[in-house]
This record gives C-alpha cells, structure tokens and sequence, in this order.
C-alpha cells in the first residue's frame, strides 16, 4: 500500500479561505470522524451553511454544539443537522428531497457535497432493504444520493454563473481498492453474487479481512468516473460540476472502534495513522480542487492512478456489468 507510506511524507494542507467563505457544504457522516473534522475546517474557513448528514440525530446534534464552541461561531454562520440512514433507500430518498427543497428555497444553494458516511466491517450483515451493508452504505446509497444531489449542484452553477469556483461532489474512497482480489467480477450479474453470505465467507478468507471493504472502495472510484460522465459541460467544455474522488488515507476513527477487527490494524493505526482532524483536510482539497480533478482519484492531495482493476482495459467489460445491474438497481430502490 504505496498510500499508507506515502502519507508518513506528506503535509497536508487547507484550501484557502476564499475556495470556502460563504459555501454551503454537505457532509454525510458529519457527526464523528473525518466528516466532524472537515465540517469544522469549513466553518472556520467561512462556510455560510454547513448541513451534517447523519444517521443518530442526537450524536448530530452534539456534534455541532462541539464544532460551533470550538470554532467561535457567533450564529453568522448556520450548521444544520438532517437524519440519513444509508441503509435505507427510503432515508436516502427523504434525505434528497429536503435539500432539494432547500435549494428551492430563498437564497437556497448547494456548493459541495462530500460523500463521506460509510462502514469497515469484519462481519456479515444485511440491510432492511435486503443487501449486504457494505454494498448497500458504501456503493449503493452512495450512489443513488450522488446522483440525486447532482441537479441541486447543477442549480447552483447556473444560478452563480459569476463564482469562479464550480460546485464539487466528492465521493470518499480508499487506497485499500488496490489490493483486492475480487474474484466475483467474472460472474455475470456481480452485485447478487456479492449479496451472497458463502461467497462473502469465501472472499474474506482469500482476500483478508478488509476485501469487502477493499471492494466496496474499488466500486466507489468506478462510481466517481461514471457520474463524472454525466455532468453536463459548458460552451467552453468545462462540466458544471466538478465530481472527483479521495482517499484520505489511513486515518484514526471509529471505524476500527466499532467491532472486532485484526490486531494488526490496530497496531498500523497506532504507528503511523493520521489524526481524523488531520485526514479531513483532504475531504475539503477535493472540494476545492477545480475542473483539472474532475473524474479523477486524489490520494494525499494529488491526482493520482488507482489500482489495476480500476485502469486495466482488460477489466472493462466487468465495469460495464457492474454500471449496468447497479444503474438498475438505483432505478428500483
């Protein structure tokens, strides 16, 4: 893991203040971790409006009580906090609608939208909505609110033609893409094998412990570059919205707190991981990054070439499986 060395020779930075002063951002998973930290840099850099996407509105609301002491917010600018489950289609749904509506609103915008809420697990488990949670959080809902938050991004660049900063999605990955084994992407419909418990079993055991994770990542960046597709370009070429991917690398959160993991992981963690409030400030470089990031993978603040599956042409007719049974899954959720 290139990334994981990478990391130990890499200061990272924050966007300047300007790329943030009176922004509306969005963070899913706002209440702990990388998206607590990055919501906190954004309101000290100005953000106008920041709106934590979380799933325990309890934890939500104590997270912005936290952020708004720690940076001096006097009430200029707004942190809201809306309820999202990302195992449940329907939470996501009800989620997009309601920043839908308030784009719709007065003086509504949407300018940055990080996908940041996901899970690491070691153990199978399944959603109400019938899906293995990895795929369900991680790649499906991931996908199915990027692509309802879209339009809303849209909105905004064409309401602020004048701002010379486009509106971003970012969706956040993992280096841990480049080492899975994936042996499932020969099936002919991948996403109903990988919904399958033996196979998981079998997955886990060639892969290691973290392969569905690993994999869920991969599906991620290939996410990335087809919504990146469908954004539309302006007369000069440039899309209306930026839409990129980061890795924010290894990072100390509750990800390796919430169950049993390997001893090893910890023992890494530990060593050589970065602060949660160290690793968000790349959530808020790719939001800021520009046209020149777009469909692109970021890795300790640099455009940079993600693992084999995701660029070896030989391995474009299992993407092309997997965008389509994933376009219909969306489509029925």
């Amino acid at each position: 893991m290139g990334g994981l060395f990478g990391q130990l020779f890499t200061k990272l930075t924050l966007p300047p203040a300007s790329a943030v002063d009176g922004k509306t951002i969005l963070i899913t998973g706002g209440n702990t971790g990388l998206g607590r930290e990055a919501a906190r840099h954004a309101l000290a850099l100005g953000a106008a409006t920041v709106i934590l996407g979380v799933r325990t509105l309890s934890k939500g609301e104590e997270a912005k009580a936290d952020i708004e002491s720690s940076t001096g917010n006097s009430g200029r600018n707004k942190v809201l906090v809306w309820p999202i489950d990302l195992e449940s289609f329907a939470s996501v749904q009800a989620f997009a609608e309601r920043a839908r509506n308030y784009v719709a609103g007065e003086n509504g915008r949407l300018d940055l939208a990080i996908m940041n809420a996901g899970i690491a697990s070691v153990m199978w488990a399944v959603t109400p909505d019938g899906w293995e949670r990895h795929l369900q959080i991680n790649v499906l809902s991931t996908a199915l609110l990027s692509l309802k938050l879209l339009p809303l991004l849209r909105h905004t660049a064409e309401q602020h033609p004048q701002d010379w900063q486009r509106p971003h999605l970012v969706i956040v990955t993992s280096d841990s893409h480049e080492s899975v084994k994936f042996p499932e992407r020969t099936a002919d419909r991948i996403f109903p094998v990988l919904n399958d418990q033996g196979q998981w079993a079998k997955s886990q055991r060639l892969g290691g412990p973290i392969e569905r994770y690993g994999v869920s990542k991969l599906m991620a960046i290939l996410m990335t570059e087809d919504i990146a597709r469908l954004v539309p370009r302006s007369t000069q070429g440039d899309p209306l919205v930026v839409v990129n991917s980061v890795a924010p690398g290894f990072c100390k959160s509750e990800l390796l707190t919430r169950e049993s993991v390997p001893w090893f992981l910890k023992v890494i963690e530990a060593l050589v991981a970065r602060s949660a409030q160290e690793g968000s400030k790349t959530l808020l470089d790719s939001a800021t990054r520009g046209i020149a990031s777009h469909g692109k993978w970021l890795e300790n603040q640099a455009i940079t070439t993600p693992g084999k599956l995701v660029t070896d042409p030989n391995e474009a007719a299992y993407k092309k499986k997997e965008a389509r049974h994933s376009q219909s899954t969306s489509e029925h959720s």
